[in-house]
This record gives C-alpha cells, structure tokens and sequence, in this order.
C-alpha cells in the first residue's frame, strides 16, 4: 500500500518552493529571473530545501499552507499530462469537451489533497540522491525522506520524481514512491469507476470529491 503521507511531504515540497521565492514570481515582480535551475535535478534540490524552511514556518497558519499548496499547483504541475497518464488508454477516446472537464476536476483533486496534507508535516527531511535521464526526454530525480520513526531518525521513504521539460521549464509529471507510480495508483481507481459508468461516472466522482472538500475548507 502507497504510503501517502511521504508522498504528500515530498510533493508539498516542491509545490510550496514557489512560496519561498522559487518558480514563479508574485505578481507585479516582473519576469523570473534568467538564473533558473538548468537540470531537473538542480530544480528539485533547490525546490526542495527552499520548501522545507517554508513548512517549518510556525506563522503560516494551517489554511494559508493549504492555499498556498493549490495556488502554487496550478503554476508548476504539467496536470495535462499529469491527467492524461492518470486516466491511461481511455483518455484516447475522449472528446477535446470531455478531456478538458477531466483535467478541470483530476486539477482541482490533486491540488485540494495535497494542500490538506500539509498539515501532517512533522520534522521530515528531502535528499536528493541520484537523476537519470529517461530513453524519451525525460528525467527522474530521486529523494529519500528522512524522519523520525521507532524514536530513531532513518530513511521512511524513496520517492523519485518523473520530471519532463515544457516551455523551456521542468515540471513534474509523477511521482513514484518505493517502486509505487501515483498516477498509477489514480489509474487503477478510475478504472474500477470507468468500468461502472464511464467517463461521466469518473468525473461526477471527483466532481463529488472536490465539493466535499470545499465543504471541509469553509469550516
């Protein structure tokens, strides 16, 4: 079974580097600085020690690090792509109306999850260990997360980050942890719900999903 919580922390990490003054800049700042990280792996090992000192920020309230996770989301996360690899084959027979209502719901999904997991942040630590390049582009950097488990600080997790390259700019596209794909782990459950109902039934789901979770952050 995925373990989610490290794969939230790990993903937290990078979506809130925006926040600490990496990715895109704040409106009225002017144009990103030409500095930026070359490699996939310079941009995760930046993204994500300059992540950490923002989710050990004790004045960032529970809400502000949850609306900051969604806002900075839809700036650095190919959720084309993220959509299409979720929804695997079926995504071929799709409309351009019917792939455009999946990407808006699975978009809006991810980024209400994983600004709720912020708050189980803990004392965890992100290292980046190794990259590679893949055979189509692409590139695959891997972290280990460090925290604290039976009362000694150790390894908890492995998560590589799938990474290609679009507009001049490295976005992640997966995320795998200890050999588990997450938008694997996304296509094996809608496919339980294409086999139900289709397409509509898929995206009523999330639909659904995301209006509980409205529901969760007006309280």
């Amino acid at each position: 079974m995925m373990q989610v919580r490290y794969v939230a922390v790990a993903m937290i990490a990078v979506l809130l580097a925006a926040a600490a003054g990496f990715g895109a800049p704040p409106a009225g700042t002017g144009p990103a600085s030409s500095a930026a990280p070359a490699t996939a792996r310079a941009v995760i090992e930046k993204v994500t020690q300059s992540a950490l000192a923002v989710l050990r920020d004790a004045s960032l309230s529970a809400a502000d690090k949850r609306e900051r996770v969604r806002q900075i989301a839809y700036d650095n996360m190919d959720f084309d792509t993220l959509a299409r690899l979720a929804l695997g084959r079926p995504w071929r027979t799709l409309s351009d109306a019917k792939k455009a209502e999946f990407v808006a719901e699975f978009k809006k999904h991810v980024a209400a999850t994983y600004g709720h997991t912020t708050d189980q942040y803990t004392d965890e630590d992100i290292k980046v260990t190794g990259d590679r390049d893949e055979a189509d582009g692409d590139s695959t950097v891997d972290t280990s997360i460090i925290g604290t488990k039976d009362g000694v600080r150790q390894e908890v997790a492995k998560v590589g980050y799938r990474m290609r390259k679009k507009d001049g700019k490295w976005n992640i596209i997966d995320v795998n942890i200890d050999g588990i794909s997450l938008m694997g782990n996304f296509r094996e459950q809608f496919q339980e719900i294409m086999d139900q109902g289709g397409i509509d039934q898929v995206i009523k789901s999330l639909r659904e999903k995301n209006a509980a979770a409205e529901k969760t952050d007006s309280k």
